[in-house]
């Protein structure tokens, strides 16, 4: 269902027809108010325990009664992970799965794991645990809020079997510099690339896949992330790959954000990161630089 809403988006978008944004619009209505009602009784298993991908997010209070549909979607995916993983911060629900909504733990008989963790490093959960608990395994993140298409892990596997040395993604930024300077987060366009590069930066809602070995141990020193990107983790991704010297391939056909969840509008991280009424990005990726002076030299 997804997969077939988004594809019609995605070609109309590709042959440049004018009226593919309300396409996108009416597809997206008819996802968020259908979809989720197709699953209540869904109790197939979606998961095949010899494969080599493990999924994780992770979510939050103002979410938590509305994750359950994204993990729906990726236990509904044509290539089956190993499973699907949900971390939770233990100081966000006390309780632990007492005061989780049974909707979302009906999901578990489906193939999710949920895994409470002491610390809260916000978006950085969603690989942070991962990389360390499967570190044999390609670990796919994933939004709390989107709709993925059936397809989704399938497109993503492929691509890294012909570049198993690069991050690859399905929505990226271009990272852009003019005169030596780098230029306004905001300014960073969405351009496919023909193979892996360094400017490429992955962009999380549309999911990426990572493997431990891309990375030294910096990637998970807590007290730098808080210092310097606890809100940012696509940026802080960026300059753990660039400082191990590991690329980056977008992978899809046509640049397109996925389909959202509408009833979470306004609590999610973009709002604060990269909206025209904020400079977090640009902030946090000025000290990075400023910390990782190598990466600059690198990209310009």
């Amino acid at each position: 269902m997804i997969n077939k809403l988004y594809s019609n988006v995605k070609k109309a978008k590709k042959n440049s027809r004018g009226y593919w944004r309300y396409l996108f619009k009416l597809n997206k209505l008819i996802v968020n108010y259908f979809y989720p009602l197709s699953q209540k009784n869904n109790t197939k298993i979606g998961i095949d325990k010899s494969s080599d991908v493990i999924v994780s997010l992770t979510t939050y209070p103002a979410r938590i009664n509305t994750v359950w549909v994204t993990i729906s979607t990726l236990l509904n995916q044509t290539f089956k992970p190993a499973k699907v993983v949900l971390y939770l911060s233990k100081e966000q629900f006390p309780n632990g799965a007492d005061e989780l909504p049974v909707e979302l733990l009906k999901q578990q008989s489906r193939g999710l794991e949920i895994g409470f963790v002491d610390d809260d490093l916000k978006p950085h959960k969603k690989y942070y645990y991962a990389l360390q608990d499967y570190p044999d395994k390609m670990v796919i993140t994933a939004d709390d809020d989107v709709f993925y298409p059936e397809n989704h892990i399938e497109k993503l596997v492929e691509a890294s079997k012909k570049y198993p040395d690069a991050v690859i993604c399905l929505r990226s930024h271009r990272i852009t510099t003019n005169d030596g300077e780098f230029t306004p987060y905001n300014s960073w366009k969405e351009v496919l690339t023909d193979e892996p590069d360094f400017a490429t930066i992955p962009i999380g809602c549309n999911g990426a896949l990572y493997k431990r070995k891309f990375f030294d141990e910096e990637l998970f020193d807590a007290e730098k992330i808080k210092e310097y990107a606890l809100f940012t983790d696509d940026l802080w991704l960026k300059i753990m790959e660039l400082k191990n010297g590991v690329k980056a391939y977008n992978c899809a056909e046509e640049p397109l954000i996925y389909f959202d969840n509408i009833f979470n509008k306004n609590t999610g991280l973009w709002h604060a990161n990269a909206s025209e009424d904020s400079n977090r990005n640009d902030d946090v990726w000025g000290k990075l630089i400023e910390k990782y002076t190598e990466i600059k030299e690198l990209l310009i």
